[in-house]
């Protein structure tokens, strides 16, 4: 009688208790693959607070079909599942058996898609892939101009052969513009400047690209919660497009965090943000920043313009720490910038008060108090398809400020650049990078301050060296900085585990105290590894590079994001 007792209690805790799961048998489908197939996520390995991914008993069974269901969609049409409860938990058993492979692919289009279809033939036929593949090249014709254009796609599996026959057909029609914008907009958000930072006008092409590029705009503006941008009232081939937007609800935002990087140390940032101030997606912001080698405090202001203009204005102070002296700066700076996709150029005036104290070499960093007004020019173009973790694409970004000596306006007469250049491209998950930095000061008239020399080193720039420790120094071994740079890196991504991505490097350094650095005599080089931990905000990132010609030279750095 106890025993029975005994039992049943047991049952009845194996039925309330939520179960663990285990997944045994699937070789060629990844166990983080299945939880999403149940609605579940498992835990990043950093997220030690969050508990493993459970189940109720009740839906055990409907977890099996969907298990069924998902390795069907992978091409798996004769995999068996089956599931096993215990003490331990529920254990999923898998039979993954023959998987269906692509026999044959026909494609009949007057434009070029084969690119567009990531399917090929003794591919294990996917069902999400071949979903892709039509909305690829159904993208691919919307970015041509063809709204109307017809499609036919179908894929006959055979499962006595074990065979996958794809078809892909398409017929253009005529090609489509842009029609009219209307706007449902709201109150404090004019429609015409909601409008005109749309990446199309009535009369242009009409492209799916284009409606994507605007929702990124769009979406761009902090004070903007929701966007629909409505193609579907078409008529023959102009399409008219229905613009609503919705504001957000509560436009000021507090922020904070912590951080560590290898480069600045312990850091914190507060801050405070009006995202509509006084309507039509004004921003007002005030920002401290504190780190073990640099404070900062800022206000700035932000007043978007038709036609993607944006004027903004800036005051701050900073308080900086270089390797034999200090710095401290107040400025105030405007700007003029033009935003558009790809490409966007600044204009503006930086007014500088910079103070160099507590020199340890005052040859080499004279103590000194100087104002320098500079002219600010920038340009940049970039295609890159994320911005923290990219896989593909380029970018490029030119910087130019100079200033003439005078005895109001500055200090100085000088002229300053970099040009920057990335390329990134990938083969499946194997990426591939090299990326390129030029940059010269020439002080003609006057003294510019020592922090607006360059330097080099860090887990952005040369990785054998710790930040801003590469090049010559001084009798108290203090880098004494740069009048001219170039610098180049290298390095190829590949998968490890799961989340785990590695990384080899390559970076190498010319610089010098003339207009060009020496080719032959002034290379740094630096070779190392590094280790990659993918998270929601960015790649995780840890390098070791060490100075081949020096093993004693090295340095570990740490940093969320790539460094390109």
């Amino acid at each position: 009688m106890r025993y029975a007792i005994f039992m049943l209690l047991l049952c009845m805790t194996l039925i309330s208790a939520p179960l663990p799961i285990t997944f045994i048998g699937n070789e060629k489908v990844s166990s983080d693959q299945l939880y999403s197939a149940l609605g579940l996520r498992k835990p990043y390995a950093i997220e030690v607070w969050e508990d493993s991914p459970t189940i109720e008993s009740i839906t055990i069974a409907q977890s099996v079909s969907a298990l069924t269901s998902f390795y069907r969609s992978k091409g798996f049409y004769h995999a068996k599942i089956t599931s096993e409860t215990n003490l331990e938990g529920v254990l999923f058993k898998i039979q993954e058996n023959h998987p269906i492979r692509i026999k044959d692919i026909k494609i009949n289009s007057p434009l070029d898609i084969e690119s567009a279809i990531s399917l090929h033939t003794d591919a294990l036929f996917d069902q999400e892939a071949f979903s892709a593949s039509k909305s690829a090249m159904k993208k691919r014709y919307g970015d041509a101009g063809y709204c109307n254009a017809q499609f036919n796609t179908k894929a006959w599996i055979d499962i006595e052969t074990d065979y996958a026959y794809l078809l892909f057909e398409a017929s253009p029609g005529e090609p489509c513009t842009f029609g009219a914008v209307s706007v449902e907009s709201t109150p404090n958000i004019e429609g015409q400047l909601a409008a005109s930072m749309l990446r199309f006008e009535e009369g242009d092409p009409y492209s799916v690209e284009a409606i994507r590029l605007s929702y990124e705009a769009l979406y761009g503006q902090e004070g903007i919660t929701r966007v629909l941008i409505n193609d579907n009232d078409r008529n023959g081939s102009v399409v008219p497009i229905m613009l609503s937007i919705e504001e957000a609800e509560r436009p000021i935002r507090f922020t904070a965090g912590l951080g560590y990087s290898s480069d600045q140390g312990l850091a914190a940032q507060t801050g405070l943000k009006h995202r509509n101030f006084f309507g039509n997606l004004k921003t007002l912001s005030l920002d401290a920043r504190y780190s073990q080698i640099k404070q900062e405090a800022s206000g700035s202001v932000a007043l978007p313009l038709r036609n993607r203009g944006l004027l903004g204005g800036e005051i701050g102070y900073t308080n900086e720490i270089f390797d034999g002296y200090k710095t401290e700066s107040t400025y105030e700076k405007i700007t003029a910038k033009y935003q558009d996709t790809p490409a966007s150029a600044m204009v503006g005036v930086l007014f500088d008060r910079v103070q160099t104290y507590d020199s340890k070499d005052l040859s080499t960093f004279p103590n000194s108090a100087l104002f320098i007004t500079s002219p600010l020019g920038e340009l940049n173009f970039d295609t890159r398809d994320k911005p923290l973790a990219p896989t593909k694409g380029y970018w490029l970004n030119a910087k130019l400020t100079g200033s003439l000596r005078s005895t109001v306006f500055s200090d100085a007469t000088y002229f300053k650049s970099l040009l920057t250049g990335a390329y990134i491209t990938s083969i499946d998950q194997h990426i591939f990078g090299v990326k390129l930095k030029w940059g010269t000061l020439r002080t003609y008239d006057g003294e510019v301050p020592s922090s607006y020399r360059f330097y080099a080193g860090g887990m952005n720039s040369n990785r054998a060296y710790r930040y801003r420790e590469l090049g010559p120094k001084n009798s108290d071994g203090d880098p004494i900085g740069f009048s001219s740079l170039t610098e180049g890196s290298f390095e190829y991504r590949f998968p490890i585990y799961q989340e785990f991505r590695g990384v080899l490097f390559s970076d190498v350094t010319f610089a010098s105290q003339n207009i060009l650095p020496d080719y032959v005599n002034d290379a740094y080089l630096g070779v190392g590894a590094g280790v990659r931990y993918v998270t929601p905000v960015g790649p995780i990132a840890i390098d070791v590079g060490v100075d081949p010609n020096d093993f004693g030279q090295y340095a570990i750095h740490f940093r969320i994001g790539e460094l390109f």
